[in-house]
């Protein structure tokens, strides 16, 4: 299916299908996940175009897992990879050895 930016189930920072707690790291509130909200905007150039927003009024916090995340760190995503990476689990260590 093409990217429609008018269409909420093919935007890629939509909430996930099991809800979970949330919180945005705009305005620091947190919430369950089916709270976050489709909005459609007018860009500078006249195109419609829809996003998955925090529900705080006032709020410029957009996406699920970009500015929305997950508050379990061990999250898994749709797509069966953790969202929250920590230095730990990347290969190395913290100091750059190998």
């Amino acid at each position: 299916m093409p990217y429609d930016p008018l269409d909420a189930d093919s935007d890629p920072f939509r909430p996930p299908a099991l809800s979970t707690m949330v919180g945005c790291l705009h305005c620091q509130e947190v919430y369950d996940s089916y709270q976050i909200e489709w909005r459609v905007f007018t860009l500078d150039n006249g195109d419609l175009h829809g996003f998955w927003c925090c529900p705080t009024e006032g709020c410029d916090g957009r996406g699920f897992c970009f500015d929305i995340l997950p508050l379990d760190r061990d999250y898994v995503g749709e797509d069966g990879e953790k969202v929250w990476i920590e230095d730990a689990d990347e290969e190395g260590d913290s100091t750059g050895n190998e």
